[in-house]
C-alpha cells in the first residue's frame, strides 16, 4: 500500500480544526447582539470569519454564546489550513470548552490531489482526536479507500479505519473490517479478515501488517494465496515485494491443478526473480493423476516453476519415492521436465511389488505420460528378487536397465559389462534348480512378472544345480542386500495435516461509492 498518502488527511483535520481554549476574535459584514433563552448571543452575518491558531474559518452567519462558548456556523463553512489543507461544509459546530469541533452537511477535505467526502467530521482539539462515523470515501488521483468510520490520533501518530473498508489502487484492492496506519513508520495493521487482490493473484488473511515504505509484510491465520490454477495455505506468511521472496510456516500446503502437483511441509521459500518454492521440515509432494501419483517424502522438496528451465524439481536428503507400484528410497533425486526423467543419487534403492530390489551408484527413471518406462542404473548395479523365505534371484553388473509394459511389470532386464546372475527355476510352481551364469552381457526376457527367456552375449558361463546341491556359500553374490524393512509404505506418504482451504470472504469487485443492490435468492 505505498501508495497510501491517505494518512496524512485525518491530520489535516485536526491542523483545520486546532482551536485552543481561548476567546474567539469573530469579525463579520454585519453582527449584533440577541437574547434567546436568557442569554445574550452574538448573531454574525455576512463574510464571517475567525481564526484560531493559524486555521481561518469563514461561514455566511454564525451565532456565539460567550456563556457557553459555544459556536454555530452555517452556509458555505470554510475551513484554511496554512499548510493548504480545507475543508468545506453546510455547517460547523464548536464549543471551546470541551474543545470540540464538528463540521456537517456534504463534507469535503482537500489537500493538494487527496479528497475526502464524508458526511460529518468532529474533532477534538485537546487530545487531537479526529474521526467521521457515517461512511467516508477518500481519493488521491487513482487511490481510493472507503469505510463506515475512521479516526486520527496525531500523538500516536495513528489513522484507524473501521467498518467495510476498501482500499482501491490500480495495482491492487484491500479489502477489511478493521485497518490501522502508523504515519511515522508507514505501518499498516490488520486485525480482522483482509483479502488483498492484485492482479490475478488474491491473499487472504485473518490479521497482520504491511510496511508501505519497505513493502515488506507479515501475516497470520488461515493464509491463502490464490493465483489461477494455484493455491497456497499456510498458517505465516512474511512477504518481500522488492526481493519477491516469501516466507510460509505451520502446515503449509500448496496445489497447482496445471501441473498437477501438491505440496505439504511445515515451511516453505517462494523466490519470485528465480521462480523457485522450497519446501523443508516433513516435506511432501504429490504429482500426476489417478493411480500412477508420483509421491515424494524428504526432508527438503525444490520446485521450479520456470516452464523454460529444464530442471522440475529435486528432493535432498531421506527421500522416499513412490509411483505406482514402483517404491524408493535416495539421498537425492531430481527430475526434468524436458525429458520426464528422475535421477536417484546417494545410495539409491527402489522395490516393487513382486518384491525385487534394485540398487546402484545412480538410478535413472524415464516416465511417459505418469508411467514408467526404462529403469537404468549404474555402477555397481545390482537386483535382487525374493523367490521365497529362503531364496534370492540376483543379478549384478556395471549397469542394469529395466523395461516396462503399461501395466507397470517388467518385460526386459538388459545386464552390460561384468554381468552375473542366480536365478531358480521352477516346475510345477516349485523350486527345482538354480542357474549360476556370467557373461559380458545378458538380456531376460519377463512374462508374468517370472523370466522365460534368457540371451547371454560374449563367452557366457553357467552352472545348473538341482536346489538339494546348491551350495550355501555360492547363494548370494557378492554386494547383495536384502533390506525390505526400509522400504516405503503407504503410511510413509501420509500428511501430517489435512489441508483445509478457505473461502474468499470479499467479492473480487468490490462497489464502493453506490450502495449494494439486495443480491436476489437463487
Amino acid at each position: 500500500m505505498d501508495k497510501l498518502r491517505i494518512i496524512s488527511l485525518l491530520l489535516y483535520i485536526g491542523l483545520a480544526l486546532t482551536m485552543q481554549a481561548q476567546p474567539i476574535s469573530l469579525q463579520a459584514g454585519r453582527m449584533k447582539s440577541i437574547k434567546r433563552n436568557g442569554h445574550t448571543l452574538q448573531k454574525l452575518r455576512e463574510n464571517v470569519h475567525f481564526e484560531q491558531s493559524g486555521s481561518n474559518v469563514y461561514c455566511d452567519e454564525a451565532e456565539y454564546d460567550p456563556i457557553s462558548e459555544d459556536l454555530h456556523g452555517s452556509g458555505n463553512v470554510r475551513i484554511i489550513n496554512p499548510d493548504g489543507a480545507i475543508v468545506t461544509g453546510k455547517s460547523l459546530d464548536y464549543n471551546n470548552t470541551n474543545h470540540k469541533a464538528r463540521v456537517s452537511g456534504n463534507v469535503k477535505l482537500v489537500d493538494g490531489s487527496m479528497e475526502l467526502l464524508t458526511p460529518w467530521i468532529e474533532y477534538n482539539t485537546a487530545n487531537k482526536l479526529g474521526w467521521y462515523g457515517n461512511g467516508g470515501n477518500i481519493v488521491d488521483k487513482e487511490t481510493l479507500l472507503s469505510s463506515r468510520s475512521g479516526s486520527y490520533n496525531s500523538a500516536k501518530k495513528t489513522l484507524f479505519f473501521k467498518n467495510q473498508v476498501v482500499l482501491t489502487t490500480p495495482e491492487y484492492t484491500v479489502k477489511t473490517d478493521t485497518l490501522q496506519y502508523q504515519t511515522d513508520s508507514k505501518k499498516a495493521l490488520f486485525f480482522s479478515l483482509t483479502q488483498l487482490d492484485y492482479l490475478n493473484t488474491i491473499v487472504i488473511f485473518k490479521r497482520g501488517w504491511y510496511n508501505t515504505l519497505l513493502q515488506l509484510g507479515e501475516f497470520y491465520g488461515d493464509v491463502g494465496l490464490f493465483d489461477p490454477g494455484k493455491i497456497v495455505i499456510c498458517d505465516t506468511l512474511v512477504f518481500n515485494k522488492i526481493s519477491e521472496i516469501g516466507l510460509a510456516s505451520g502446515d503449509v500446503y500448496s496445489i497447482d491443478t496445471m501441473e498437477h502437483l501438491q505440496v505439504w511441509g511445515q515451511h516453505a521459500k517462494y523466490c519470485g526473480k528465480e521462480k523457485i518454492i522450497s519446501i523443508w521440515d516433513q516435506a511432501l509432494a504429490f504429482q500426476g493423476k489417478d493411480q500412477n501419483v508420483l509421491q515424494i517424502k524428504a526432508d527438503t522438496l525444490h520446485y521450479f516453476s520456470d516452464s523454460s528451465k529444464s530442471l522440475a524439481f529435486k528432493a535432498i536428503h531421506n527421500v522416499a519415492f513412490r509411483q505406482g507400484t514402483l517404491t524408493g528410497t535416495c539421498n537425492l533425486l531430481k527430475s526434468l521436465r524436458s525429458d520426464s526423467t528422475f535421477y536417484f543419487s546417494g545410495n539409491p534403492v527402489l522395490w516393487d511389488s513382486t518384491l525385487s530390489r534394485l540398487s546402484g551408484d545412480s538410478i535413472e527413471m524415464k516416465v511417459v505420460q505418469n508411467l514408467i518406462k526404462t529403469l537404468r542404473t549404474f555402477p555397481n548395479a545390482f537386483v535382487s528378487i525374493l523367490e521365497d523365505s529362503l531364496y534370492f534371484s540376483q543379478v549384478k553388473g556395471d549397469s542394469i536397465q529395466q523395461e516396462f509394459n503399461n501395466k507397470q511389470q517388467i518385460e526386459k532386464v538388459k545386464v552390460f559389462n561384468n554381468a552375473e546372475s542366480i536365478y531358480y527355476l521352477r516346475e510345477n510352481d516349485t523350486l527345482q534348480t538354480v542357474n549360476c551364469i556370467t557373461s559380458k552381457n545378458i538380456e531376460f526376457g519377463f512374462k508374468k512378472n517370472t523370466i522365460h527367456q534368457i540371451t547371454l552375449y560374449h563367452k557366457p558361463q553357467g552352472i545348473l544345480y538341482p536346489l538339494d546341491q546348491f551350495p550355501i556359500d555360492k547363494q548370494k553374490l557378492k554386494g547383495f542386500k536384502w533390506d525390505i524393512q526400509n522400504k516405503p509404505n503407504k503410511q510413509t506418504f501420509f500428511s501430517s495435516f489435512k489441508p483445509l482451504i478457505p473461502s474468499l470472504p470479499y467479492p473480487k469487485t468490490p462497489t464502493i461509492q453506490t450502495p449494494r443492490k439486495k443480491e436476489s435468492k437463487r
